[in-house]
C-alpha cells in the first residue's frame, strides 16, 4: 500500500498506468477508491496516463486527525504538493471534485507552473455550500453524539443532516470529517485583474444544488470552459459516463 509522510500525516494514495501524469483529487466523506476508482475513472485514464489519486487527511486510508489545526486548504493542498515532490513528478494534469475542487483550486493558485490544465467538478459558488455559516453548522452535525437534536434556532436547511448520513459509512471517522469541515476556510477572493491562467474545465451537473451554477466562476480564469451533465446531481455526476468522458477529451487537448 503506497503512503508517504507528510509533514507527520501519512498520505496513502493509488498509483495505476504509465504516461503523463493525472492526478485526481476527492470529494469530501469519500476516497480516492470510492470516487474515481468505484466509478471507472482510474481504469479509463490508465490506459493512456499514469493515474495518481490520493485519499485526503481524515478520509480513506490516511492518517485521520481530529485537530483542526491538521486541516485546511493550505494543509491539503500542501499533501498533493509533497506527493508530487515524493514522486518527482514535475508537472501534471489535475481533476477535482467538490471539496478536492477548492483543494485544486489552491494547488493551482500555490503551484501553477507544475499544473498544465485542471477539471474543477462539482464546483460553483451560488449553491447550498455558500450559505454563510453553512461548513460550521456541517461540522457541528458531524461531531454530535445526537444527530437527531432539533437544528439550531433559526436555521432549517437540512444540509447538514442529509451530509451526515451521506458519510455514515464503514471506515469514516465523523470525528475527523467534523474537524476537516470545521476548517475549511471561505475560498479564497479570486476578484481584481490577476486571474488564474492555468487552463481549467468547470464541470456539473444540471441538477448540482450543493454548488449551483458554474458559469459564474468563469471570470477568475484567464481560460476556462464550462460543461453541464444534463440531468446530473452532485452525488451522481461523477459516475457519469459523460463526466469521464469529459475529462478524458478536455485533458487529450491539453498544452504540454
Amino acid at each position: 500500500m503506497p503512503i508517504f509522510d507528510s509533514r507527520g500525516v501519512r498520505i496513502h494514495y493509488e498509483d495505476h498506468g504509465a504516461g503523463a501524469p493525472v492526478m485526481l483529487v476527492h470529494g469530501f466523506g469519500t476516497s480516492a477508491r470510492r470516487d474515481w476508482g468505484d466509478t471507472g475513472l482510474i481504469e479509463f485514464l490508465a490506459t493512456r496516463y499514469r493515474v495518481i489519486a490520493p485519499d485526503h487527511r481524515g478520509h480513506g486510508r490516511s492518517d485521520k486527525p481530529h485537530e483542526r489545526e491538521r486541516y485546511g486548504m493550505g494543509n491539503m493542498s500542501g499533501d498533493l504538493a509533497g506527493l508530487l515532490d515524493h514522486l518527482g513528478i514535475r508537472r501534471t494534469l489535475l481533476a477535482g471534485y467538490s471539496m478536492g475542487s477548492r483543494i485544486s483550486l489552491e494547488l493551482i493558485l500555490g503551484y501553477p507552473a507544475r499544473i498544465r490544465a485542471a477539471v474543477l467538478g462539482g464546483f460553483g459558488g451560488n449553491g447550498a455550500m455558500s450559505v454563510p455559516g453553512q461548513r460550521q453548522r456541517i461540522a457541528a452535525m458531524l461531531a454530535s453524539d445526537d444527530p437527531d437534536a432539533p437544528h439550531a434556532a433559526g436555521h432549517t436547511d437540512d444540509l447538514p443532516r442529509r451530509f451526515r448520513r451521506g458519510v455514515e459509512r464503514p471506515g469514516n471517522d465523523l470525528k475527523a470529517l467534523a474537524a476537516c469541515m470545521g476548517a475549511e476556510e471561505t475560498m479564497r477572493d479570486l476578484s481584481g485583474p490577476a486571474r488564474v491562467a492555468v487552463p481549467v474545465l468547470l464541470l456539473a451537473g444540471t441538477r448540482d444544488r450543493i454548488v449551483g451554477d458554474p458559469h459564474g466562476m468563469t471570470p477568475f480564469f484567464s481560460d476556462a470552459q464550462v460543461l453541464r451533465i444534463d440531468g446530473a446531481d452532485h452525488l451522481s455526476a461523477p459516475a457519469d459516463r459523460r463526466f469521464r468522458e469529459a475529462i478524458a477529451e478536455y485533458f487529450a487537448h491539453a498544452p504540454a
